[in-house]
């Protein structure tokens, strides 16, 4: 059986994918403006903080639709 996620999942995956290109944006600009690295890092760490909880959120529901169908 295919696993299909709810909407309202997909809209909180949407939601953290835009967020980290924002942060990831962000420290990009950063960089770009002062030339110190420590932003490009800021904006990976920073833009995996809305991304993580989004994906473990949707592992979690997979693995409970994949054992209600047993």
């Amino acid at each position: 059986m295919e696993f299909k996620p709810s909407k309202k999942l997909k809209a909180e995956l949407v939601r953290a994918a835009l967020l980290e290109l924002g942060c990831w944006a962000a420290g990009g600009i950063a960089f770009y403006v002062t030339g110190n690295w420590v932003w490009l890092a800021c904006g990976i760490v920073g833009g995996l903080g809305f991304s993580l909880p989004a994906v473990i959120k949707l592992v979690r529901e997979a693995k409970d639709n994949d054992h209600a169908s047993r």
